[in-house]
C-alpha cells in the first residue's frame, strides 16, 4: 500500500502473488515496482483499492504494454475499487487478456520496439478535477476498435513469453465527460507490474523453485522464509480488498462516486447528478 492506496493484477477474480518488490520515493515520484506470473490465454484485470479519501481529488490511469484503458476520476471521501479490464474508444471495448509473445526476425522492428510490452503499470496524479459536460452514451456510433498488436523482435525477447492481448469488439456503452484538471504539485505514484510466466520466474530465481517446502524444526530457511513473506503479502492485499468493499458498502448515499475516464479528453461519468 502506498498513501493510502494498493494496486494488484486478477486472474479468475484471485490476486496474483506478487515478487521481488522494490518501493522507493523520490520529491517526484512513490514508485513500487514488482513480478508476477502471467499464463497465457487468461483474462485479466487491474484493480486499484482506494483505502483513504483521497485530497482533493486523483485520476487513476493504467496502461497494459503502453497502451492507455479507460482511467477513473475520484472524488473525496469516497473509498472503494477501481477496476480496469479493457480498453476503449469511447464506443467499442475489448477486454484484456494475456497471450504467447509474437517474435519475429523483421530487423525494422529493432528500431520501432516499445520497452512497454511485458508492463502492467498504474499511475496516480492528485488535483482538483471540475466537470465540464456530459456527452452522449457511447457505443452509439459504432466505430470499430483497431488495435496493431506490436510484434517483438527475437534479439529483444529478454525472458518475456507473454504479451497483452485483446478479446472480441464488444459497444462500450458507458456515459462520457470531459473534465479540466488542475493538478497538485504532490509527487505521482507509480504501481509497476512486470510480468512473465511462472517458469520465466522461476528461471531467473525470482520465484522459489518449491512453493510449499517443509519448515525444519530449527525454523525456515531463507528461501523458505520469502516464500512465507509472499504468503503473508497475498493475504494482507485480501484483506484490504475487503475492508474496502466494507467501506464502500457502509459509506453514507450522497458519497461522490468516482467518474470513469478515457482517453483524454473523453471520460466516463459515473457520478451521481
Amino acid at each position: 500500500m502506498v498513501l493510502g492506496f494498493s494496486a494488484s493484477v486478477f486472474i479468475d477474480d484471485k490476486p496474483l502473488p506478487e515478487y521481488k518488490i522494490v518501493e522507493s520515493r523520490t520529491e517526484e515520484e512513490n514508485r513500487m515496482t514488482c513480478w508476477i506470473p502471467s499464463e497465457a490465454g487468461k483474462k485479466f484485470e487491474i484493480r486499484g483499492e482506494i483505502l483513504e479519501p483521497q485530497y482533493p481529488g486523483i485520476k487513476v490511469f493504467a496502461f497494459v504494454d503502453g497502451r492507455e484503458c479507460p482511467s477513473w476520476v475520484v472524488h473525496p471521501p469516497w473509498t472503494g475499487t477501481l477496476e480496469y479490464n479493457c480498453i476503449s474508444n469511447e464506443t467499442t471495448r475489448r477486454e484484456l487478456m494475456f497471450k504467447k509473445i509474437e517474435l519475429t526476425d523483421d530487423d525494422s522492428m529493432l528500431n520501432n520496439y516499445s520497452g512497454d510490452i511485458g508492463q502492467i503499470v498504474m499511475k496516480l496524479e492528485r488535483g482538483t478535477y471540475t466537470k465540464v459536460r456530459k456527452a452522449k452514451l457511447a457505443g452509439s456510433s459504432g466505430h470499430n476498435l483497431d488495435v496493431h498488436e506490436d510484434k517483438v523482435h527475437e534479439r529483444l525477447k529478454k525472458g518475456r513469453d507473454h504479451q497483452v492481448g485483446f478479446c472480441e469488439e464488444v459497444p462500450d456503452q458507458e456515459e462520457q465527460t470531459t473534465y479540466i484538471s488542475d493538478l497538485d504539485e504532490c509527487p505521482v505514484t507509480v504501481f509497476i507490474f512486470n510480468y512473465t510466466s511462472l517458469d520465466n520466474l522461476r528461471a531467473m530465481n525470482i520465484v522459489p523453485q518449491m512453493s510449499n517446502p517443509p519448515i525444519p524444526v530449527d525454523g525456515p530457511s531463507d528461501g523458505q522464509s520469502s516464500s512465507m513473506d509472499m504468503r503473508i503479502r497475498e493475504l494482507e492485499l485480501e484483506l484490504q480488498r475487503l475492508r474496502a468493499i466494507q467501506a464502500t458498502r457502509s459509506s453514507s448515499s450522497g458519497d461522490q462516486k468516482p467518474s470513469r475516464v478515457k482517453l483524454e479528453p473523453a471520460v466516463i461519468d459515473l457520478t451521481d447528478d
